[in-house]
């Protein structure tokens, strides 16, 4: 991979195009890399857990319901102050309060009037595509505030590492487009891909808990659409009919019957045009929606993603959280990252915006990546740099900000986690192990607690409100066709 581009003022313009494919198309035009191909295989964790912890500059913080509270009579300090000095998130900058809404939406989900499901939607590159951290940080979560189900996932593999934790997805008959390596703008929905079926095309879908009492498929709605059929462990649970007057995004939900292990999709009267599925259950909860392209870079949320479609899938899905987790496929172009990165971090943020005014946007910086000289390995230098874009960006743009680099050891970690037995990290040095990306998924989750613990504890009134929530049952919804936005310019 070449590490720089050619800098003369007459060739920008051709050199910006260059750069752009390249960040999209990663090593390989395959679209990535295959994580799986380097990684040591890991069969359990170890029953000690400081036994793999990686040496950090801190201990890594509990993820747990009953973090450390401190004392609000704290001789000389306001409880206010006592609570910050405390609760300090060294990994997690929230300046001005601007992960409020996302914490907010936790407690109303433990004590509100109107309490509704709590979703974060985390855009991330190969590691994610495979759900690692992402999944580790859903269990975690779900664990302290209720599992409202496994969420948003896509309907066949557009990369045969392509997972999430708790589902087994296979497909039959599909012609897959992602918008990775895409360099113009398309309707890829909320998950960077549209999957085409045929007449016969199928989907089946596994699921590891036989909890999901709903499952909703986002498509697109156009003239001569054809019929989707949903089978639930083999008896017909209801039809998506994606006919309509004109093309729009659109989303049916259907109930499944108790107990469903199985769900398949089957394309029937004419081709269909799908985005995804998301199941849910009765409980109130919280879901963490992994979007992993692999090979993906902010590129493809700030250029291939139609910025209308793009915003009706994010507001149908309405998340409170909105994790920006890219830089690691940028890093091995010095070039690009120091000129023009930074702009193009700023226009994706502004298109989650546009779209969601009100909910709070975390950037996730990407894990330390490692080279070879020699015997040496060293991080890479454009990582550093990226960390340090991504918080100026985030503290102008009013977003949160996790320093993934630092909270894991910061330089050279991933030579030490590649010393380690078993290695927390593949022989490309990039993607973690599953024990890696799980100390990763427990420093997210354990910042974030942190942090609503602190603001908990600067926003209840005078009397203790209950901390964890209730997973309240509500009645299954009959199936429903509801049009997410009715977006110009669809394609």
């Amino acid at each position: 991979m070449p590490s720089n581009f050619p800098t003369q003022t007459l060739l920008a313009a051709a050199t910006f195009a260059a750069i752009l494919l390249a960040v999209h198309y990663g090593l390989d035009r395959t679209k990535g890399l295959d994580p799986t191909s380097t990684i040591r295989p890991i069969t359990q964790f170890p029953t000690d857990r400081t036994s793999y912890v990686p040496v950090a500059k801190v201990p890594i913080p509990p993820v747990s319901p009953t973090l450390a509270i401190p004392d609000p009579n704290a001789r000389g300090r306001s409880p206010k102050d006592a609570a910050n000095s405390t609760l300090q998130s060294e990994f997690l900058i929230d300046d001005n309060g601007v992960l409020d809404h996302f914490y907010a939406a936790l407690e109303n989900l433990s004590t509100g009037p109107n309490k509704r499901d709590v979703r974060i939607v985390h855009y991330g590159d190969s590691p994610t595509t495979a759900d690692l951290i992402t999944g580790d940080a859903r269990e975690l979560l779900q664990q302290r505030f209720g599992n409202a189900g496994p969420g948003f996932i896509l309907i066949a593999k557009p990369w045969a590492w392509y997972g999430h934790h708790g589902v087994d997805v296979s497909a039959d008959g599909w012609k897959i487009d992602t918008a990775v390596g895409s360099m113009r703008e398309a309707n890829y929905g909320l998950g960077g891909a549209i999957f085409t079926g045929s007449v016969g095309a199928t989907s089946t879908i596994h699921l590891s808990a036989h909890d999901s009492t709903a499952i909703e498929v986002e498509y697109l709605a156009e003239p001569n659409g054809g019929n989707l059929q949903v089978i639930a462990d083999g008896t017909p649970a209801g039809t998506v009919q994606t006919a309509a007057d004109t093309k729009q995004n659109a989303a049916t939900s259907i109930p499944l019957p108790p107990g469903t292990k199985k769900v398949e999709l089957r394309v029937s009267g004419s081709p269909v045009q799908l985005f995804g599925v998301a199941f849910s259950r009765d409980n109130l909860g919280l879901t963490y929606d992994s979007i992993g392209l692999n090979g993906a870079s902010t590129t493809v949320m700030s250029r291939a993603f139609n910025p209308t479609t793009f915003a009706a899938s994010l507001q149908h899905r309405n998340p409170d959280l909105v994790v920006i987790n890219y830089g690691t496929n940028e890093s091995g172009f010095p070039s690009y990252v120091e000129k023009l990165y930074e702009p193009e971090l700023i226009r994706a943020i502004g298109r989650v915006r546009a779209a969601l005014p009100n909910a709070s946007i975390l950037i996730m910086s990407p894990m330390d990546r490692g080279e070879r000289s020699g015997d040496q390995i060293s991080t890479m230098r454009a990582i550093p740099e990226i960390v340090t874009i991504q918080q100026r960006v985030a503290q102008q743009t009013g977003c949160g900000f996790f320093n993934t680099y630092q909270a894991m050891g910061g330089s050279g970690t991933m030579a030490r986690w590649y010393d380690r037995h078993p290695a927390m990290v593949g022989a490309d040095l990039i993607h973690p192990s599953p024990q890696g990306a799980r100390i990763v998924a427990q420093l997210l989750t354990g910042q974030l607690l942190i942090g609503y613990e602190r603001y908990m504890q600067n926003h209840q009134p005078p009397q203790n409100k209950p901390s964890t929530p209730v997973a309240d049952a509500i009645p299954t919804q009959a199936a429903t066709q509801t049009s997410i936005v009715k977006p110009t310019g669809v394609q």
